[in-house]
């Protein structure tokens, strides 16, 4: 509806610019005397003609291209891995995922993003974008068209989840699961109308479905999982450093107490001289009186 509003808008812009340049040219016709004023206004009225035109060009390419992408046209699952990117991005620590990685070296397949645990697991995310199906069951015009689009869906569903979970999920390198992300909300409200399609993707295909606001909270907790190891890694170099530290100072404890012994040794040696010297002088004391008598 947008659309057809812009298209709409730019015609009525266009048509008032043809209007005016019918009216320059019967001014001209009334008024001989401006022919080259006249001539200038037509010009720029051509130009801004042109421009428009190419302005028009530049909005309906774009919309075109939606158009296409929503119609299934053609492949709709860059629009989804655009939307899983920017998620991902925003969330996670740089150095914890990867786009297109061939996570299995025995396959040329990639998934559209993996992400690594703290633990050091991968989980892999696969986008699909279901626009034909949704169109469809916008379309619909009653219960029955409704439900077989539904059934379609059901069948499309199952079928990516097999694939995903047949390339992407491998023992001792990933996790148990992989996700299966919906780019729409809208799209993730239809899978919920059909019954147990979850719960069957989980038990059976070990896949979680999810759009974006659960992808987000489900990235959101695996972050946090990065940010406690990281917490105990710097916890672990604060206490490497303080054994360290604990180590020098009690062989300084020990270095001391050798000291302090020397020291006593030192002292007691000093006090002995201090008593001999005592012992000589009152000796030279004794004696000189002595001499002094005789």
């Amino acid at each position: 509806m947008i659309n057809y509003l812009i298209l709409l808008s730019l015609i009525f812009i266009i048509g008032i610019l043809i209007y005016l340049l019918f009216s320059i040219k019967n001014k001209e016709a009334v008024d001989q005397g401006g022919n080259e004023s006249l001539q200038n206004k037509l010009n720029e009225v051509s130009n801004d003609i042109n421009k428009i035109e190419i302005d028009l060009a530049s909005v309906t390419t774009p919309i075109n291209e939606l158009n296409r992408f929503l119609g299934g046209n053609v492949t709709t699952g860059r629009l989804g891995e655009w939307s899983l990117e920017s998620i991902v991005q925003d969330i996670m620590p740089n150095n914890s995922y990867k786009f297109q990685d061939q996570i299995n070296n025995e396959s040329a397949d990639r998934v559209d993003c993996s992400i690594t645990t703290a633990e050091g697991f991968i989980v892999p995310i696969d986008s699909k974008f279901y626009a034909g199906q949704y169109q469809n069951f916008q379309s619909a015009g009653s219960d029955v068209e409704r439900k077989k689009v539904l059934r379609d869906l059901r069948t499309a569903v199952l079928r990516d989840a097999e694939d995903i979970s047949k390339k992407y999920i491998l023992q001792n390198k990933t996790s148990n699961y992989a996700v299966l992300y919906m780019a729409s909300e809208k799209l993730i409200d239809l899978v919920d109308k059909i019954d147990d399609l979850r719960q069957e993707c989980l038990t059976e295909k070990r896949i979680l479905i999810l759009g974006p606001n659960t992808l987000a909270a489900f990235l959101d907790t695996i972050r946090v999982g990065h940010h406690y190891l990281k917490l105990n890694e710097t916890a672990a170099k604060v206490a490497k450093v303080v054994r360290g530290i604990q180590k020098e100072f009690n062989n300084l404890d020990i270095s001391t107490e050798t000291v302090i012994k020397r020291l006593d040794g030192a002292l007691k040696d000093v006090q002995n001289l201090q008593t001999r010297v005592n012992v000589l002088g009152n000796k030279l004391e004794k004696g000189s009186e002595s001499l002094e008598e005789e």
